[in-house]
């Protein structure tokens, strides 16, 4: 039996875990998001220093975009390559500024810089991650199997 080369490059091993850590990052945001649903009344009697169902949205909305994000990177969509990044970045700031907006007490405003950190680490990974050599290739390599199976509209005609 002779092996045939295939022209499909191996997902590195990096971006399947990084895939992971997005889909968990999603999955946790959904578990906030139907707590804080489920619970609003409650965390608005406790007097919390922000509106529950604003959290909730907003962690539906980091759910669906994290969760979305890793099935694009592991199923190698362009999309999902180019909007990794900005997405991570974005989620962040986001994290940073609303412990900002809305820290109350002395221990939470104490884990700002801890926050700032974690949320700095996590976009310069994101960027390390999807500018790294072997990550690029498994989407332009994807882009072209896409282009191959393409019907040419010339000879359709």
């Amino acid at each position: 039996m002779t092996n045939t080369p295939s022209n499909r490059t191996r997902r590195p091993r990096l971006l399947w875990l990084f895939a992971l850590v997005l889909a968990t990052i999603g999955v946790a945001n959904l578990a906030l998001a139907l707590d804080h649903l489920r619970h609003a009344e409650r965390y608005q009697a406790l007097g919390v220093s922000y509106p529950p169902l604003l959290r909730a949205g907003w962690g539906a909305l980091w759910a669906a975009v994290f969760l979305a994000l890793a099935a694009g990177l592991i199923g190698r969509r362009s999309w999902a390559h180019r909007w990794t990044v900005l997405a991570v970045s974005n989620y962040a700031a986001l994290s940073v500024l609303w412990l900002v907006g809305f820290a109350r007490a002395d221990f939470a405003r104490h884990s700002l810089p801890f926050q700032a950190l974690w949320a700095g680490v996590l976009a310069a990974g994101a960027w390390w991650i999807m500018r790294r050599r072997d990550v690029r290739a498994v989407f332009v390599t994807a882009q072209s199997e896409i282009a191959e199976n393409e019907p040419d509209d010339q000879n359709q005609s």
